[in-house]
């Protein structure tokens, strides 16, 4: 198997490692509640018909459906590329996405658990792998 051009790299494996990077990025500091929190109060001075009292209350949908986004776009970045440049069958394009998939929402929740202001659930790990596997439910409906 030859290596992928510059090109090939850039169309199909650059996008799930971009992704990758901002998910494992978003995992310390950065991504955490306060912060998001923050963002959505600047948000919620904006749109009069919110009480503040909702604000943490919908932070916690908000970082969870994010979760879910996250991974399921994750799963798809990743099985386009297995699929385009290595696996013409489904079956290990699928085996492949899903495991990567795994091991970043271990690594994820991992180093959530050593930065101070975050903390690393169990709970997540399964709802980021259980978002992947449905979008990997969700394109076996589709004729790929």
């Amino acid at each position: 198997m030859q290596a992928p051009s510059c090109r090939q790299f850039c169309l199909y494996w650059l996008p799930p490692l971009l992704g990758t990077a901002a998910i494992l990025v978003l995992s310390g500091e950065l991504g955490s509640s306060r912060h998001t929190r923050e963002l959505l109060a600047w948000l919620w001075s904006w749109l009069p018909f919110w009480r503040p009292e909702q604000l943490e209350q919908t932070t916690g949908y908000l970082r969870k459906a994010g979760h879910v986004t996250a991974y399921a776009a994750l799963y798809f970045l990743w099985f386009r590329a297995f699929r385009g440049q290595l696996y013409p069958r489904l079956g290990p394009a699928v085996s492949w996405s899903l495991s990567i998939c795994l091991l970043i929402a271990l690594l994820d929740e991992g180093h959530q658990s050593l930065v101070a202001s975050r903390t690393g659930c169990i709970g997540d790990v399964a709802l980021d792998f259980g978002a992947a596997a449905l979008a990997a439910l969700a394109l076996s409906f589709k004729r790929i």
